[in-house]
């Protein structure tokens, strides 16, 4: 009992920030899978519509094709690729004029899968109580394709409020469990890396945070028990703020 006293005390000391991924940790697309490869010919069909092309099997089948290049649950990668770069191969093999429809491409696409946000019960106030303690609260995510960061923002409209910064694998250049995101995110916060926890739900977030001296919280929703080497392990998010 001393000892844990005296853990919590020294963390309470020492930690002025705290690092959070987003898919899964703070918002879930919901019945939306880690791998977006069984969603891709009804999302495709509905950016062929909105791009005023005919949709036919052929040009679904392209942009399966170079979708699957980029999904990062089949091919890894650590070094990231924009929105703009995938999909503009997407519609040069459909024919499409860039110019003309990239950006409708991009918003019909994340779209699709952004009508399924759904934020955990206990975000807001987590984030809420973390802010009134005088916490900095951060946010590290690697994007699905690129996504533009004007998408990741209206994912998190709902407690903005509460971030004080936010970064996406796009902006740092580099996908988890790459140290320059994280090293990009103490930065932004003012904090060295010891002094900031990291919560995210999969292995390349702690393996990150451990290497560079963040102290690690998988947040682990369905109870599997997995250990990747974090530091401390949650349920929930409310149990922060017991750390």
């Amino acid at each position: 009992m001393i000892e844990c006293l005296v853990r919590r005390s020294y963390l309470e000391g020492k930690m002025k920030a705290i690092g959070f991924d987003l898919g899964r940790t703070l918002i879930e697309y919901e019945n939306v899978p880690l791998s977006w490869t069984k969603l891709y010919k009804e999302a495709l069909t509905e950016v062929l519509v909105k791009c005023n092309s005919g949709v036919d099997d052929n040009k679904v089948a392209i942009g399966e094709e170079i979708l699957s290049k980029y999904n990062t649950r089949i091919n890894y990668r650590e070094i990231e690729v924009s929105a703009d770069t995938i999909f503009s191969e997407i519609l040069v093999k459909w024919n499409l004029d860039t110019e003309v429809y990239l950006t409708t491409a991009k918003k019909a696409f994340f779209k699709f899968f952004q009508r399924k946000v759904k934020l955990y019960d206990d975000t807001i106030s987590t984030l809420k109580t973390l802010k009134e303690r005088g916490i900095k609260i951060g946010i590290l995510t690697d994007v699905p394709y690129g996504m533009d960061k004007n998408y990741v923002l209206m994912d998190i409209d709902g407690f903005k409020e509460y971030i004080d910064v936010i970064l996406t694998s796009v902006e740092a250049g580099h996908r988890k469990p790459n140290k320059q995101g994280f090293i990009a995110l103490s930065n932004e916060l003012g904090v060295t890396p010891n002094e900031m926890i990291y919560v995210g739900d999969e292995e390349k977030d702690i393996i990150g945070s451990n290497d560079l001296g963040i102290y690690s919280v998988l947040i682990d929703k369905s109870n599997s028990c997995t250990d990747y080497g974090q530091k401390k392990t949650i349920k929930k998010l409310n149990e922060l703020l017991n750390i």
